[in-house]
């Protein structure tokens, strides 16, 4: 009996088998039918170009009559048995700069602008923002390529500023993000820093960014009188600075505003050259706003126009102060708005005389312990206030340090900050120093890059020995951090 019962056993096991695998298998579609499933960031339009048909012909085979509403994970059906699908590519992209239109773009990448506006999903062609990427996908596209000189940035010395920007990640950063910021590639940031492909970024790390040296072709679309315009970083930072440049062929005068702030324009190199320095404050919202210029030739027309600017949230972080009690007194809210209201009429005043001679130097030898952007709540009360400076956990009496030269414009003592001391650096370009215990310098004095002109000190609404260290321009209260690690100013 022992002799059956195995291969009777083995014989029941392979019909199961059979059975259980002819179960799983997929169901063979139709032969004059293919079914597309949706994938994530496909719309109709890539998946036509993908088939090669049009978008009607897959709506009309779908009953679809919104052909901008399809979701991840509809089953589509492809109307053609003789259709092979093309190879699936990798979008490329293209980075928006200043003076770019839609028509030029797709003109730049060999495409219909009717083509590039239906990959994107553009509902307004003219609301280009800088730094918004588009995707750019066709199988005939020669894509002008950004050279990157990576072996540029590994070779500048640590210590100089020329063509270094430095990025210190803040909360919320990706490489993605910071790419688009600042026009370049992940795969361009990770070989500068060495970053294995997908490696993690945190908060306070400094990165390289490489320096774009050259790109080839030009998408801008600007008049005959404008050379070049040119912002940095591309995406705006609530809380940050920014510079648009402008090169033109004839001595101008530009005059404009932004987030309904006039700016003051640096005219350089016999008016050929514009810079305008941006401050953007505290609690901008994000969004998409307007800059808007007006562009005087000394003969000619008058040429004016906007550009769209993308402003993004700073991503700063939270923190609870405690301030002994014959101290509490000093969060009476006129007293911040009197000092505040002092502090921007002082800063709000241009100097056209350069004093700074390139980035900002540490004003302590002491570890930062609180950043700029901070909301802050006092003894237990809400986060209504925020951070308007850095801080520097230095001892009493140790040095405080002239970040870059300029002139002593205020040397007092104020309620909130106590003694303090700003430094007009030209061009609208301002640091304060405070709670000092003692200064060394005053009203109207030359002061130069490393100067001490103070000592660290407890004085004003403070709870403990630090320098608060801030810096303003154009009246604006911006992050002085990044004035550090970015070369802002050429």
């Amino acid at each position: 009996m022992k002799k059956w019962f195995l291969p009777i056993f083995m014989g029941i096991l392979f019909v199961i088998i059979s059975s259980v695998y002819g179960q799983n298998e997929t169901p063979t579609p139709p032969e004059d039918v293919i079914i597309h499933v949706v994938q994530r960031g496909e719309n109709l339009y890539r998946i036509a170009l993908r088939y090669g048909l049009t978008v009607e012909q897959i709506a009309s085979a779908n009953g679809i009559t919104n052909t901008g509403s399809i979701f991840v994970g509809q089953r589509l059906i492809i109307p053609s048995i003789h259709v092979v699908p093309m190879p699936t590519e990798t979008p490329q992209t293209h980075i928006v700069r200043a003076g770019e239109t839609v028509s030029r773009i797709a003109q730049l990448y060999g495409m219909t602008t009717e083509s590039l506006v239906a990959l994107n999903n553009l509902s307004n062609p003219n609301a280009l923002y800088i730094g918004q990427v588009l995707q750019i996908a066709s199988n005939n596209i020669t894509t002008p390529q950004t050279v990157v000189d990576v072996g540029l940035i590994t070779q500048v010395n640590p210590s100089s500023t020329e063509n270094r920007v430095i990025h210190t990640v803040v909360r919320g950063d990706t490489l993605y993000r910071i790419a688009q910021q600042y026009g370049t590639t992940i795969s361009a940031i990770e070989q500068a820093n060495g970053l294995a492909r997908g490696a993690i970024i945190f908060a306070g790390q400094q990165l390289v960014i490489p320096v774009i040296i050259t790109q080839v072709g030009s998408a801008s679309d600007l008049p005959p009188l404008v050379q070049s315009l040119d912002m940095f970083p591309l995406t705006l930072t609530e809380g940050r600075s920014g510079r648009l440049s402008i090169r033109t062929t004839m001595p101008v005068t530009v005059t404009g505003s932004f987030l309904d702030r006039p700016f003051t324009p640096i005219s350089q190199d016999n008016g050929l050259l514009t810079l305008i320095l941006i401050p953007i404050p505290i609690y901008t919202e994000t969004g998409i706003y307007p800059l808007n210029l007006s562009i005087t030739p000394s003969a000619g027309d008058i040429v004016n126009l906007q550009l769209n600017v993308q402003v993004r949230a700073g991503g700063y972080g939270s923190q609870y102060i405690t301030l002994p009690a014959d101290r509490l007194d000093l969060l009476n809210v006129g007293i911040e708005q009197n000092e505040m209201a002092i502090l921007s009429r002082v800063t709000s005043r241009v100097t056209m005389q350069r004093y700074f001679t390139g980035a900002m130097s540490l004003p302590a030898a002491a570890v930062m312990n609180s950043p700029f952007g901070t909301r802050r709540a006092y003894n237990g009360g809400a986060f209504d206030r925020y951070h308007n400076g850095a801080d520097f956990a230095g001892a009493t009496g140790s040095p405080v340090l002239a970040a870059q030269a300029g002139q002593v414009v205020l040397a007092d003592v104020l309620n909130i900050r106590g003694i303090s001391v700003v430094i007009d650096h030209g061009w609208g370009v301002y640091t304060n120093y405070s709670h000092l215990s003692e200064r060394y310098v005053n009203l109207g004095d030359m002061v130069r890059v490393g100067q001490v002109i103070g000592t660290v000190g407890n004085t004003g609404r403070a709870t403990g020995a630090h320098l608060h260290w801030e810096l303003w321009l154009n009246g604006v209260s911006v992050d002085p951090m990044q004035w550090v690690s970015e070369f802002i100013v050429p």
